[in-house]
Order: C-alpha cells, then structure tokens, then sequence
C-alpha cells in the first residue's frame, strides 16, 4: 500500500476541486503542471515510427500455447485460461509522460489511467484499465464487474461499430458468461445471495469493444462490513485474467507462458481516499524501462477458440497503447 504524497482531485475540465497540504517542492511540481497545461515540450518534432524489438514470445509459439490449451479444455482439465504475451517498442526520443496520460484519458475517456513509479526497479508502470474489480462508496454499496469477450470497434470499411450495432458470436459470450458465474461463484462461498446483476451489455474502451455485467451488493443491508475485502481475496486472479477453475488455469499459465507477467493482470486503485476504493485489474498496461515499454494483452481461451484470432485479439488490445506512444504531444 503506497501512501499518496500529492492528492489532486480535478473535474473533467480540468478545474481543481481539491488539493492537500504539501511542501514547497509538491507545490513547485504541481505548478509545473498547471504552467504546462498538462503538455509536453518539444511539439515540433514529427512522428517517428515506433521499433518493434525481437518479442518474447512470438506469434508460432503463442498460437501452439493456444492449441495445447484447447486440447486440456477439450480433455475437462480446465474450462477456460486466459494467456497472455507481451511485445517491447522503443519509445520516441520525445517521449513525454505528463502528455501521455493526456492523451490516455482522451483515449479511455471511462477507464482508470494511471502512472505508477516503482524507484526499486527504476520502472514506470502506465496504464488504462476498463475493468473495475472491487469498489466501495462511503455508504457501503460494493460493485464489481465481469468484463470479456472482445472485438474491434472499427468496421472493415472503415466506420465505427457502435456498442448498440455490436454482434457477439457464441464463443465470446460464454467467455464472458464464465467470468459472470465466476463472481456469483465467490458471493456463494461467503453465503451472500443479495446482489443486483445487470448485463451484459457492450461497452466501449478506446478501440475494442467488449461484454460487460454489472454486480452490485449493498454491504450495510447484510451487515458484512469486510464484504469488499473478504471479495478482493476471493476474486483475484478474476477468470477474465486467469480462467475457470482457477487453480488448474493459473498452474498452465505458470507452467507455459514463457515470460513474468510482473504487475500486469494485478490490481490497483485508491484506496479509502475520501471515504471511497476503486480498484481496477492491470489491463491495457505498459513498463517503461528506460526508453524501452513492454506492453502486455490476453486472450481468453475455450474450446471454441482460433489460435490465430487468439494473436489477434492481443494485437488489438496493444493497438491504442501503441498509438498513444507514437503520438506528439498535445497543442
């Protein structure tokens, strides 16, 4: 748990609502910000593309992963794992945080953006994640979220698809159907039946759609305080990170992923700022290392799954972050 030094709490344009106390050096870095406007220097510079370097883990030994997996599905040892590879850029010489978490909240205008240093291993931890998994007000309502399945928003000619226009194939709905009973599944070990369900619906983050499901429990009504702790330990690695049961999905992902996921597919939020905790799964997330960021995505895998469809979700879900790295900063 990481105390927050600078607590800033802005509308959406970007008028201050509040501030802490702090010291003079906070000051000088929040009126750096405030100078800025939020942007970058060096705005004259052109777009330059992005290096991809030599992946971890590429597309043939990703798709065998996905086949092998398919088989154990097929076999009962599991119903469904979600694997995950991760691909390394350069980042532009410009390259400028503050403009960068800009242009993130523009992108993923309802996900969580976050920027986290980690001064042990000299990394920033960048990221926009769409999947809430435990929150709580400061009048006890908990809310969780099953969120899976995925397409692009983009149309082949070009035009966006609309959440309302989306059309889900039987594969991606009984994906996200998994993570759905998953939730009931932990509500049941802890004998809570009085919850709201609501879903799915399609939801838009950035330039992938997906199904969602929305779970709500009134904490005070039945009297269980530590209701959202207890429900953090249960949930995490949710199905829509890990897979169905979770033990023998987690074991096959530890056992054939060949790389250290590290905090992607963890969580993180504010916890009991103002009375009130979000915490959100580390998705669309990248480590920055110097100039090199490491970008992470998964696919969750059933029985009716396309190994090579499985590379291309990845694709996609690493697509916005990519293009937020080759962007200039903003006018």
């Amino acid at each position: 748990l990481l105390k927050n030094d600078i607590h800033f709490v802005f509308r959406q344009n970007g008028e201050l609502l509040h501030e802490n106390d702090f010291s003079l050096e906070k000051r000088m870095f929040f009126d750096k910000i405030k100078k800025n406007n939020l942007k970058g220097e060096n705005l004259d510079k052109p777009n330059k593309p992005l290096t991809t370097l030599k992946n971890i883990e590429g597309k043939e030994v990703f798709e065998k992963i996905v086949n092998n997996a398919i088989e154990k599905i097929k076999q009962g040892d599991f119903q469904k794992v979600v694997l995950s590879r991760s691909k390394k850029v350069e980042v532009r010489p410009d390259f400028d945080l503050i403009s960068t978490i800009y242009n993130l909240s523009v992108k993923y205008p309802k996900a969580f953006i976050s920027a986290i240093y980690l001064p042990e291993s000299n990394t920033i931890w960048l990221g926009a994640s769409p999947e809430l998994l435990v929150s709580l007000d400061k009048n006890g309502i908990f809310k969780t979220m099953s969120l899976a399945g995925t397409q692009s928003a983009n149309a082949s000619n070009q035009t966006t698809i609309s959440p309302n226009n989306a059309r889900w194939s039987q594969k991606e709905i009984e994906e996200q159907a998994l993570v759905s009973r998953y939730i009931i599944e932990c509500f049941k070990k802890v004998r809570v039946r009085e919850y709201i369900e609501t879903g799915p619906k399609t939801v838009e983050a950035g330039n992938l759609l997906h199904l969602q499901t929305d779970f709500i429990v009134d904490t005070k009504a039945i009297e269980f305080n530590q209701f959202a702790t207890v429900l953090l330990e249960l949930l995490h690695p949710t199905s829509a990170v890990c897979g169905m049961p979770k033990i023998p999905a987690l074991d096959y992902i530890l056992q054939n992923e060949s790389y250290q996921r590290d905090f992607y597919s963890g969580y993180l939020g504010p916890v009991n700022i103002e009375n009130d905790t979000q915490i959100f799964v580390n998705l669309r997330t990248l480590k920055l290392n110097g100039n090199i960021a490491e970008l992470y995505a998964g696919a969750g895998i059933t029985q009716d799954s396309i190994p090579e469809n499985e590379w291309n979700e990845t694709e996609m879900k690493m697509a916005t972050l990519l293009q937020i790295l080759k962007e200039k900063t903003p006018q």
